[in-house]
């Protein structure tokens, strides 16, 4: 049966051989994604690429990125080990559950710390440990439009700090600290003029409030840019001008920070599951029970069937692929075009590679996948 972005041979053996449930990730595919987001910043020559670990910590991704001279952006003390013992740097650190002890070791390794909020500042500044020269960066609290975000979106990002805080202000200059770098986290990026007024809302911070900043960080939410490549090379142009026209009027010119997580990844992995079950349904599709349960593991991903193994070439039946967990909605994929479907069979489904084991839950006391890497050309 001939199915849409079927995997490459090395995916195709390690499904038919690992064990099951597995996540399998082609790394051939991590390094194309990589350079096709670079040749897309070509226009900005000072783009930082940083990975969320967040989106997946399994050292062998993570050391391939780092042999492709991708940084990190860290929000947690043991992303942050994953991302030194990969090799990978520079390193940065956001995160709105850093508490004192946290920011501490952070800056007293030098990693660059972007504060999320007021309190976590009062909290840092009363704990002691801030960076020796007295730069910080800032998360800065951004309006999110609803009709850039599935659902019905929400008015403004629950992260950063309000650039205009007066008590903010005050407080940096009482602790001679100099805010170097703004963040901001809005959701998927989506459209260009989106990442446009993104930008323009960050350089206009720059102007008015802090005049140290030396880089700025779009953040990430990429993917549903790149559904269509050629308004994600739109907003690239878009930032790139606004850039521009920045350092025309200031003199300044900005460093561009991206955290791509989803991007650099998800199509690169494949969950691999074995039919455990094929059963009639009342509904009248039969129901595969796969060895896995799509509610541990699939939170962020709406993954679609890629290979069949053994591959039978036969017209396609529908199926529902459902957990193997006690939750009713246990469903991996709910409407599942295959060829006939038996006990014992692989299924290859795509879109694994983010936010799948990072995020795993352990319902029943499941343990994760296991994971491998291949390199598919």
């Amino acid at each position: 049966m001939n199915l849409p972005g079927r995997p490459s041979r090395a995916v195709l053996r390690a499904a038919a051989r690992v064990p099951s449930p597995a996540v399998v990730y082609d790394l051939d595919l991590v390094t194309e994604a990589e350079a096709a987001l670079r040749a897309d910043l070509s226009g900005l020559p000072d783009a930082t690429i940083l990975f969320a670990v967040k989106a997946n910590r399994y050292p062998p991704v993570l050391r391939h990125l780092a042999t492709l001279g991708v940084g990190a952006d860290v929000a947690g003390l043991r992303e942050y080990e994953a991302a030194v013992e990969a090799g990978m740097t520079p390193i940065t650190a956001t995160s709105p559950g850093f508490d004192a002890a946290a920011l501490r070791r952070l800056s007293g390794l030098a990693v660059p710390v972007d504060i999320s909020s007021r309190s976590q500042l009062e909290g840092w500044i009363a704990a002691g440990g801030l960076p020796t020269d007295g730069e910080i960066g800032l998360r800065i609290r951004v309006p999110v439009a609803p009709v850039e975000r599935a659902g019905t979106g929400v008015a403004w990002s629950r992260f950063g700090v309000d650039a205009a805080d007066p008590e903010l202000h005050a407080l940096l200059k009482r602790h001679r600290l100099k805010v170097t770098r703004l963040h901001a986290h809005a959701g998927e990026m989506m459209t260009a003029r989106r990442a446009h007024a993104l930008t323009k809302a960050l350089l206009q911070c720059c102007t008015a409030a802090f005049p140290d900043v030396s880089a700025i960080n779009v953040g990430g939410g990429l993917a549903g840019l790149y559904a269509d490549p050629a308004e994600a090379r739109q907003a690239w142009a878009s930032i790139a001008a606004a850039l521009s026209e920045f350092a025309g009027t200031t003199g300044r010119r900005l460093k561009l920070i991206v955290e791509p997580g989803m991007l650099l990844t998800a199509l690169a992995g494949y969950l691999v599951v074995t039919a455990r079950g094929v059963d009639a349904h009342p509904g009248g599709v039969s129901a595969v029970t796969a060895d896995a349960s799509g509610w541990n593991l699939l939170s962020w991903t709406r993954p679609r069937l890629v290979a069949q193994v053994p591959d039978r070439d036969e017209p396609p039946q529908h199926y529902r692929l459902v957990g193997n967990s006690c939750y009713e909605e246990d469903v991996l994929v709910p409407d599942l075009a295959a060829g006939e479907v038996r006990v014992g069979d692989r299924l290859v489904l795509n879109a694994a590679g983010a936010y799948v084991t990072s995020m795993a839950r352990s319902l029943h006391g499941m343990e994760p996948p296991h994971e491998e890497v291949v390199r598919g050309r």
